[in-house]
């Protein structure tokens, strides 16, 4: 390896720990607690230690990897039920003795240390990621696209812990949240490590939605904890200066309705929302040949603009459609709430899943990433529906 090269390798590596730098300069609330995170950050990347050990010796034994260009059912398995569980495992392991020690006083305190974890982590995966390797601008890309997604995944039980913080590192919200964090960094790593060149334009939109959530999770957090000190109204004047509804208000939608929910909106619902999924993913497919989308790129595997072009307009289509679904659901049975579309989209997704699965077990994959976006998009248009 020569200079340049350690210092390309060096720049990555250190840019997990910028973000925790950049993380612990901004949130004051951490006062004299700073400490507990940087030891967080460590115990994220000792952690990783163990998660090497096991993956080289399972890759040894049984031929399985992660990274490889080609996976079949058996390594796609070992994904899901070993390599996510095992990476999200490690990082509550890492945040297991500050949460004991009560350190967590503050509801923003268990986003914080989630995400040190995630950074320490990543930041050792990417070291030995990328030691040895060429360092294409390909590995470096998907070593950088690494760091955002567990920071992003491991916010979700982090939120949970800073909501939790008499039972750390327990209850239904913190393993529901372990749950989804676990599958999401499981689709994730397949799109953006396993997959093609192309596939990484898929993680576009999964860090979009992934970091939404974060901005949500982390200002409901900093509203949770009442702090007299003046670093909590800079903090508030910069997180809400976007005001999405709060996480408060998005679960009082869907509680809130003015009537019994009724099993004939919810299934008029999913056919409405893959109605409207076809129409839009057929519109794009017209688009596409009019202006001479080639869509047998993709098969063919080109990492060039003429192989992401219709793969991002079949993506954006489906997505696209529902927002549109869920406020026309919303509109149609004239409720108050957004429960009825919500229903309705995950019944459409789920059957979507189900479908795919029979057909291209590989496309699950990059449907469940998409999922929570999908999701979340039908729940918003379906509250402009009751709002309006």
């Amino acid at each position: 390896m020569n200079a340049a090269a350690a210092l390309l390798w060096l720049a990555t590596v250190a840019a997990p720990l910028g973000g925790l730098a950049a993380l612990l300069v901004w949130s004051q609330r951490l006062y004299g607690r700073r400490r507990f995170a940087v030891g967080t950050a460590l115990l994220g990347a000792l952690a990783f230690v163990p998660a090497l050990l096991i993956e080289t010796f399972l890759q040894r034994w049984q031929g399985l990897d992660k990274s490889a260009s080609a996976l079949d059912a058996v390594t796609l398995v070992y994904i899901f039920v070993v390599t996510a569980p095992l990476e999200q495992g490690l990082k509550v392991a890492a945040v297991a003795p500050i949460a004991r020690l009560r350190a967590v006083e503050e509801p923003f305190d268990g986003l914080v240390y989630a995400a040190a974890a995630a950074l320490g982590f990543v930041s050792a995966h990417n070291a030995v990621y990328l030691w040895g390797r060429p360092l294409a601008p390909l590995d470096i890309a998907r070593a950088l696209l690494a760091v955002p997604a567990h920071l992003f995944f491991a916010s979700l039980w982090g939120y949970a812990l800073g909501r939790e913080r008499t039972r750390p590192l327990g209850g239904r919200r913190f393993n529901a949240a372990w749950l989804g964090a676990m599958v999401l960094n499981g689709a994730y790593d397949y799109i953006v490590f396993a997959c093609r060149p192309v596939a990484l334009f898929m993680a576009a939109p999964v860090l979009l939605g992934a970091g939404l959530v974060t901005f949500l999770a982390a200002r409901d957090l900093l509203r949770r904890g009442a702090s007299p000190h003046s670093s909590q109204r800079r903090e508030r004047r910069f997180l809400p200066r976007i005001a999405p509804p709060s996480l408060g208000t998005l679960r009082e939608a869907l509680r809130r309705t003015e009537r019994p929910v009724t099993l004939t909106w919810i299934a008029f619902g999913a056919l409405v929302t893959v109605g409207v999924m076809t129409t839009a993913l057929a519109i794009a497919i017209a688009l596409g040949h009019r202006f001479g989308v080639d869509f047998a790129a993709v098969d063919r595997g080109d990492a060039s603009t003429a192989a992401a072009a219709p793969l991002l307009l079949l993506v954006a289509a489906a997505i696209a459609a529902f927002p549109f679904a869920g406020y026309l659901v919303a509109r149609a049975s004239s409720t108050g709430s957004v429960l009825e579309p919500a229903a309705s989209a995950a019944l459409a997704i789920l059957g979507s899943l189900v479908l795919l699965g029979l057909a291209a077990p590989v496309a699950v994959v990059f449907a469940a990433a998409l999922a929570p976006i999908a999701f979340s998009l039908a729940c918003a248009g379906a509250w402009i529906g009751t709002t309006r």
